[in-house]
């Protein structure tokens, strides 16, 4: 009898015990959310920066040089920011690239072929990134074989054969085409946030009598500039006018454009989440002092940013 009792109060304990570890196991990581509440995603590939973190402390806990560091993430300041994705290993890097440039075709179109990119065609003949959105209708920035790629203003992209009426529409500026797509606001940009705190110093609209696809907000070299929402990155690099630019790919057909940057503190293909730290306030490109160019677009025509944007 008194072993049976003995037995089941050890039992009950265990229990307890088992109970106990449980609880504290599910506050530890309510405590780990709570501190660094947008990011949670292990991975020893990177490091994701917390509050008090200093790329001194980072460069201890993995006994890696900041001057490595700051290779590894094209980092020209020591400057770390909460959310901040930081690579521990270098850039993979790809087969070099090289497109032989030609003239555009006399029908005006490119014959899309496997694994070609946006930016290939743009080297290609000579364009931006951003010409190819502008001339296309778009719902990603991922090309599929046999899509007709426009190569100038004005004309329809799609599959291999275009669809005609036989009646030629009036033909409207470039602004007011953008205009016309104002009220497209997809459900997945209201909760939009800012990109980046500053003064708006250029709206949306003609400038000088040329179209201006965003909205250009002044602010101190290095500020971090952050994702308005969750998304891909689809493009990381230079383009002609926009310096270091960011481009990411949202759900609903969107795209945002990031421009001028200092620093591109993310790559291709990576995952970031609403308010991540993306890029670092710049001067590269065209471009009279440090400020972010921030571009909305549907099916990859711009549209006005304060259309989305929270106000500035």
């Amino acid at each position: 009898m008194i072993l049976e009792t003995v037995r089941s109060s050890l039992k009950n304990l265990a229990i307890r015990i088992i109970l106990f570890w449980i609880l504290l196991s599910g506050f530890s990581l309510l405590l780990a959310l709570s501190s660094n509440p947008i990011y949670v995603t292990p991975s020893g590939d990177y490091h994701i920066v917390k509050e008090g973190e200093t790329i001194v402390s980072i460069s201890n806990k993995y006994a890696l040089s900041v001057d490595k560091i700051k290779l590894f993430n094209n980092m020209t300041s020591d400057r770390v920011f909460v959310g901040q994705k930081i690579f521990l290993y270098p850039h993979k890097s790809k087969k070099q690239d090289f497109v032989t440039q030609r003239k555009i075709p006399g029908n005006g179109y490119h014959l899309v072929k496997p694994k070609e990119s946006i930016h290939r065609i743009a080297k290609m003949y000579g364009l931006s990134v951003f010409d190819i959105l502008d001339f296309n209708d778009l719902n990603t920035y991922k090309l599929e074989p046999g899509m007709k790629i426009s190569l100038l203003p004005g004309r329809k992209s799609g599959k291999t054969s275009l669809e005609t009426n036989g009646s030629a529409k009036p033909k409207i500026s470039e602004i007011e085409k953008e205009t016309s797509v104002r009220s497209e606001v997809p459900d997945s940009a209201i909760d939009f946030i800012l990109p980046l705190k500053g003064t708006v110093t250029s709206e949306f609209g003609l400038r000088d009598g040329r179209p201006h696809k965003g909205i250009d907000i002044s602010a101190e070299k290095g500020d971090p500039i952050l994702a308005v929402q969750k998304g891909k990155v689809v493009y990381s690099g230079s383009q002609r006018g926009y310096g270091n630019v960011i481009i990411l790919e949202h759900r609903g057909y969107i795209m945002t454009v990031y421009a001028h940057n200092e620093t591109n503190l993310v790559r291709v293909g990576d995952a970031v989440g609403k308010g991540q730290p993306i890029a670092t306030v710049g001067q590269t490109g065209t471009a009279s002092g440090p400020h972010l160019h921030f571009e909305y677009r549907v099916k990859g025509k711009a549209v006005d940013p304060r259309s989305v944007l929270p106000s500035l």
